[in-house]
């Protein structure tokens, strides 16, 4: 797992500093990968690589990235890990590739040397990697000086696990892990985007391709990038796999189930595989503790396992976590996390945020434990939810929302009088529900009203007339949904597979612009490496092609086909369990108490900006303490105040 970067200027337009840009950089990136440092240069300062490294396989010198083929005529900087690596090395050995070490860098390099940009079709794991291709064609050098031929490639890989960020200036191509290295290029402006922070405030992360920041874009999931250094500002964007729901060939429920299962054992089993001290978070769910009781199947040697704990009546899953690690057999580290120790820690829980988020506070405080026990690694359960539809409220609901908004548009005049209804609730959430009513019902819309932030309504008073205008001309919340949730011809599934339309919708806007990425930046503060086995292509795949029935929530209460598959892997306390509880931090009462000075003063000092309008931003404040709002709201202005 590491920190990548890398700067192609235009021929006629030289960076006489470029190592020294690429060095400050890396330098931003230093939790990424603080076991090494490596940076690369062309003979003519056109383009140039950098990387921090940490170290998971091949700790040797041999690993040291930018790494070259034997004739440095292609290059690579990558992050990432590659599970299926040992079959893909043994096939490029049998075509007469030789390594020089056993990391999955020069895996990836070989294996591109051997089928191009082919061989993101044959990676199986997490990976955002570079590669600087100096050939005119196989086996042919290029000239000294010469542009013509060369090509950067850049993929990231298929559930976007791995960040890749850029931005095309107008001399430069750059591109990076994370946006404070693009930002310490000194190349890429800190100017807000309105589009990104309109689309933050909608949904509570920023949806990719957008950022944050104006001129910069996120690398979609399973995309390639190819940029031509002769013309860095025309990069060729494409579409390597796609998320599909269709629903395959129908099997016995038995045979369905088994299968499952093999496919969570081996996402899970190949995944255990490291030259450092890995183990797992372990909350005491039912996703956390699959992926532990098949850490147990798959090894008989010891397992570490980290969980969080609070005083705080109603948010701690502990006794379940020490269950299932007594159970199993773990060397459990439980750590109880006070409202001191966060505001102890507060400064430095945003400091590491790459974009603002409402999330991430849980993931930042295990990582940190994770690396006091001594972990470099740690298996994660996240995507169970999504995946296995965990989320009553989001499955169970936006089906029913659906109908409900049909009925009322149905209804001559039923519009006006719901949106007059909903308009004397207590509860600002309400308002979600009425901007839907004046718009076409849809899956999408029927999906933000569960997964929204605040109203389109509500962001519109929030921001600067300015900002909302410019914000909503290049960000539409029910578009972006429909396109991510529907299949690649653009047809809606939602009609013959809700079930499926909605997994989908979770893991391409929820999981990867708000989990995945929270998770990425919050680990790797503490150069911590998270693995996510539930979230495996393969595994993936096959459970959304499976009929709904299977999976949908029943009197067993939610996942049913995951607690079928781990079966008794699993301790009677969790697989008896028909509550849903979420991995979730106390910050409701801590923000109305010991972090509410804090949370005040970052607020204020964003308001001096004019991106927000004051009196709206205190009613955000008005609400929470009245009741009103859920603590995410008020959060979403502290995090955004404390990036931008």
């Amino acid at each position: 797992m590491c920190g990548i970067a890398g700067i192609v200027v235009k021929p006629e337009r030289s960076l006489p500093d470029l190592c020294e840009r690429l060095g400050s950089m890396a330098r931003a990136m230093v939790h990424r990968g603080p076991d090494d440092e490596g940076i690369f240069v062309t003979d003519d300062g056109c383009i140039g690589l950098a990387s921090r490294r940490l170290a998971i396989r091949d700790l040797s010198p041999a690993g040291h990235m930018p790494m070259a083929n034997e004739d440095r005529s292609v290059w690579i900087t990558y992050n990432g890990e590659i599970y299926n690596v040992d079959e893909l090395r043994a096939e490029l050995e049998s075509q007469n590739y030789r390594f020089r070490s056993r990391s999955d860098t020069e895996v990836v390099l070989r294996g591109y040397e051997a089928w191009g940009a082919g061989v993101t079709h044959r990676l199986r794991g997490m990976f955002a990697f570079a590669i600087l291709d100096e050939r005119k064609a196989v086996g042919q050098r290029l000239t000294p000086g010469s542009v013509l031929g060369r090509r950067l490639f850049l993929a990231r890989d298929h559930m976007g696990v791995k960040p890749l960020y850029y931005a095309q200036c107008p001399d430069a191509f750059v591109f990076a892990s994370e946006l404070k290295a693009l930002l310490a290029s000194g190349l890429v402006s800190r100017e807000i985007s309105p589009s990104g922070l309109a689309g933050y405030l909608l949904m509570g992360s920023v949806p990719n391709p957008l950022t944050i920041y104006q001129g910069v874009s996120a690398l979609p999931p399973a995309t390639s990038l190819s940029v031509s250094p002769a013309r860095p500002d025309q990069a060729i964007e494409e579409t390597y796999w796609h998320l599909s729901a269709d629903e395959g060939e129908r099997a016995g429920a038995s045979e369905t189930v088994e299968r499952v299962g093999t496919l969570l054992a081996e996402s899970v089993r190949i995944r255990l595989v490291s030259d450092v001290p890995l183990g797992a978070f372990l909350s005491g769910g039912l996703d956390s503790s699959s992926v532990v009781a098949f850490m147990r199947q798959a090894t008989g040697g010891p397992i570490r396992t980290c969980s969080m704990a609070f005083a705080e009546p109603g948010f701690s899953e502990a006794p379940y976590a020490r269950a299932v690690a007594d159970e199993v057999g773990t060397d459990h580290y439980e750590r109880v996390v006070t409202a001191d120790e966060l505001v102890q820690e507060f400064d430095g829980i945003l400091d590491s945020l790459d974009q603002p988020s409402i999330d991430g506070v849980n993931t930042y405080f295990v990582s940190q434990t994770a690396r006091q026990a001594g972990l470099t690694v740690a298996l994660s359960g996240l995507g169970g939810d999504e995946l296995f539809g965990g989320y009553p409220n989001t499955f169970n609901q936006v089906p029913q929302m659906l109908r409900a908004l049909r009925l009322a548009q149905a209804v001559p005049g039923g519009t006006a009088v719901a949106r007059a209804a909903l308009g004397v609730l207590p509860r600002r959430r309400w308002t979600r529900v009425r901007d839907a009513l004046a718009r076409p019902a849809s899956p999408a819309s029927a999906y933000l009203t569960r997964r929204g932030l605040f109203s389109p309504e509500e962001v519109r008073t929030l921001v600067s007339p300015p900002v909302w205008q410019a914000g909503v001309e290049g960000f539409d919340p029910v578009q972006h949904v429909a396109e991510r949730a529907d299949d690649s011809e653009g047809a809606s599934t939602f009609n013959k597979r809700p079930f499926e339309w909605i997994s989908r919708a979770e893991l391409r806007t929820y999981t990867h612009h708000q989990l995945l990425r929270d998770t990425d930046v919050m680990s790797m503060a503490h150069s911590l490496e998270v693995r996510v086995p539930l979230l495996d292509v393969e595994l993936v795949e096959a459970v959304l092609r499976l009929p709904t029935a299977l999976k949908a929530n029943g009197l067993a209460g939610p996942k049913p086909l995951l607690k079928r598959a781990v079966g008794e892997r699993l301790p009677a306390v969790v697989r008896q369990r028909r509550d849903k509880q979420g991995f979730t931090f106390p910050l409701a009462p801590w923000l109305k108490g010991p972090l509410q000075g804090q949370a005040r003063s970052i607020v204020d000092s964003l308001q001096s900006k004019g991106w927000l309008q004051r009196a709206a931003v205190q009613q955000v404040f008005e609400d929470y303490e009245a009741g009103k709002v859920h603590w995410s709201r008020l959060w979403a202005l502290v995090a955004l105040g404390a990036i931008c």
